[in-house]
C-alpha cells in the first residue's frame, strides 16, 4: 500500500490501501511514503493530480480514500489503521454504565469514541445537547470548521500524547459548547477518547481529576474484558492469611512490594429489597472506583460480603487516601446515598500484609462515628480502650465492688468523675461539657471519691478506677 500526502497548503491528502479483502487484511506495513512538497501554484493542480491518481488506481484495482488537509502524520496513520485492520474494540453495556457515572460525577455529557470517532458509549441527553455531540452520536462527523479548530489548536495531538485532560473552550460559531477530553491508553497505545460536554451549568468540582480516573478505568474494561482480578483473588489476598492470588501482584508489579492500604466502603441501611440494595452497591462501586482509579492507577476495587473494598498500593500514609474517599463519599452522598461510609486502615509494608490493614478498616467502621470517612489511625486509642474493657467484662473478678455500688446509687456522681479523669482533670471543661456550674463539678466528685474510698493521686488506681468506670458506664456511654 502507498501512503500520499499534501503539504498543510494544499487541499487534500489521499490514503490508499488494496481493495482486494484477502491482500486488505495482510497489510500492516506501508511500502513507502511520499510527501508532494508544492506550493499553491494553481487549484487547477490538486484537480488534476487527483483525477490522474484515481484513474491509475481504478487500472491497478486500489481504492482512494480522500482525506480534508491539515491532518497530523498521527492522525493519517489511526485512519490508515482503521481502514487496514477493523478496531477489536466494541460498545457494550457496562461501557455504557461507565459513560452515566461519569456525567454524574462531573454534571457533564459523555461521550466515549474510539480513535477512528466511532461512538462506544454515551450518558443519556438532554436538550443541552450541542451540534457536535448530536453528529457524533448519529455516526456524522462534526462542524468542520470547528473541527478545523480542533486540530489548528493541537487538541488531537495533545489527546494522543498523554494523559492530560484538555479543555476545550466554546465555540458559539459553531454551536459547539466548552469541553473536557482526555485520552484513554494502555500503556503508549491510545485506545478511545472519553469527551465531556458542558450542560447548563458548570462542571462538578474535581471533575478534571474525576476524567482521569475515568480514563484508566476504561482503560481497563477495553483491554481486559473479563480479566479483571476475580473476586476470589482479592479476598484470598484481603484474608486472615494474606496468601495473595498470582493475578494480584502481576497487576500489581513492583507496587505489590510496597507499602499499602485497605479501605472499605458501606452503603447506609436497606429498604430491605435485595434487587434495590444490590443496585445501589453496584452504583456506589462505580463512584468509588472512579476515584480509586484517578487516585492510584493501580488500584484494585471490590465487592465482597456486600461491602466495596478498596487495596490502594504505593503509600507512604493514608492522609492523601483519606482525602480522596472522602471525595467520594461526598459524591455518593450527593447523588446516590446520603448515608455511605468509608473507612481506611493502617498503612502496612506490602501487599501480603493487606489483610492486616482490612482489619483495621473494619473495626475503625464499627466504632460508630457519623462522618463519612473514618481512618483506623485516627480511632485507635477508642479502639484501644475498648478491647481493654471487653477484657475487663470478661473477668469480672477483677472489678471493684466500691466503683460498682457507686455506678449504681450515684450514677450522675460517676459519669462526673469519668468526665473529669478523661479531660485531664479539668473542672472547667467538664462543667461546660455537663452544663454544670463548676461548683456542683466539684461536690460531685467529692461525693464519689468518698464513696470508692480510693485514692486517685496514684497513676496506677486513676487509671484502674478510669477503666472499671469506661466498663461500668459503657451503654450511657453508646447512647451518647
Amino acid at each position: 500500500g502507498v501512503l500520499l500526502r499534501r503539504p498543510a497548503g494544499g487541499r487534500q491528502a489521499a490514503a490508499a490501501d488494496r481493495a482486494d479483502q484477502a491482500d486488505f487484511d495482510q497489510a500492516a506495513d506501508f511500502d513507502q511514503a511520499a510527501d508532494f512538497d508544492q506550493t499553491d501554484q494553481a487549484d487547477q493542480a490538486d484537480q488534476a493530480d487527483q483525477a490522474d491518481l484515481d484513474q491509475l488506481a481504478a487500472a491497478e484495482r486500489v481504492r482512494l480514500e480522500w482525506l480534508d488537509a491539515g491532518h497530523s502524520w498521527n492522525e493519517l496513520h489511526r485512519q490508515l489503521l482503521h481502514r487496514l485492520r477493523p478496531p477489536a474494540i466494541r460498545a457494550d453495556d457496562e461501557l455504557a454504565e461507565l459513560a452515566q457515572t461519569i456525567a454524574t460525577l462531573t454534571g457533564g455529557l459523555v461521550t466515549i469514541e474510539d480513535t477512528s470517532a466511532r461512538v462506544l458509549a454515551y450518558s443519556r441527553s438532554s436538550d443541552e445537547v450541542d451540534e457536535l455531540r448530536r453528529l457524533s452520536i448519529l455516526g456524522r462527523s462534526g462542524p468542520a470548521q470547528y473541527l478545523a479548530l480542533l486540530r489548528e489548536w493541537g487538541v488531537y495531538d495533545r489527546l494522543s500524547s498523554s494523559e492530560e485532560v484538555v479543555e476545550i473552550a466554546e465555540h458559539p460559531a459553531s454551536g459547539v459548547r466548552r469541553r473536557l477530553a482526555v485520552g484513554v491508553f494502555a500503556g503508549d497505545r491510545q485506545l478511545a477518547t472519553i469527551w465531556l460536554q458542558q450542560g447548563s451549568g458548570d462542571f462538578e468540582p474535581h471533575a478534571e481529576q474525576t476524567l482521569l480516573g475515568a480514563a484508566r478505568l476504561t482503560a481497563a474494561q477495553l483491554v481486559s474484558r473479563g480479566r479483571r482480578p476475580a473476586r476470589s483473588e482479592l479476598a484470598a489476598l484481603l484474608g486472615p492469611a494474606g496468601d495473595p492470588a498470582d493475578g494480584v501482584p502481576a497487576r500489581l508489579g513492583r507496587a505489590a512490594g510496597q507499602p499499602c492500604a485497605v479501605a472499605v466502603v458501606e452503603a447506609g441501611p436497606g429498604t430491605g429489597d435485595l434487587a434495590a440494595t444490590e443496585s445501589r452497591l453496584d452504583e456506589l462501586a462505580a463512584i468509588v472506583t472512579v476515584h480509586a482509579a484517578a487516585y492510584r492507577r493501580g488500584a484494585l476495587v471490590e465487592q465482597l460480603d456486600g461491602r466495596i473494598y478498596l487495596l490502594l498500593p504505593s503509600l507512604d500514609t493514608v492522609t492523601s487516601a483519606t482525602a480522596m474517599l472522602r471525595r467520594a463519599m461526598a459524591a455518593a452522598r450527593r447523588h446516590l446515598d446520603p448515608a455511605a461510609r468509608a473507612a481506611i486502615g493502617p498503612v502496612v509494608d506490602s501487599v501480603a500484609e493487606a489483610g492486616s490493614s482490612r482489619r483495621g478498616a473494619e473495626l475503625a467502621l464499627g466504632v460508630g462515628e457519623t462522618g463519612p470517612v473514618v481512618s483506623f489511625d485516627s480511632v485507635r486509642p477508642r479502639l484501644l480502650s475498648s478491647a481493654i474493657e471487653n477484657c475487663l467484662a470478661e473477668q469480672p473478678h477483677l472489678l471493684d465492688p466500691r466503683i460498682e455500688q457507686m455506678i449504681s446509687a450515684d450514677p450522675n456522681g460517676a459519669r462526673t468523675l469519668l468526665n473529669y479523669l478523661e479531660s485531664g482533670s479539668d473542672v472547667g471543661l467538664v462543667a461546660s461539657q455537663m452544663h454544670l456550674h463548676p461548683t456542683t463539678v466539684r461536690y460531685r466528685l467529692r461525693r464519689a471519691s468518698q464513696a470508692i474510698g480510693i485514692d486517685l493521686s496514684g497513676e496506677g488506681h486513676r487509671f484502674a478506677v478510669h477503666v472499671q468506670l469506661r466498663c461500668g458506664l459503657r451503654p450511657q456511654l453508646s447512647a451518647r
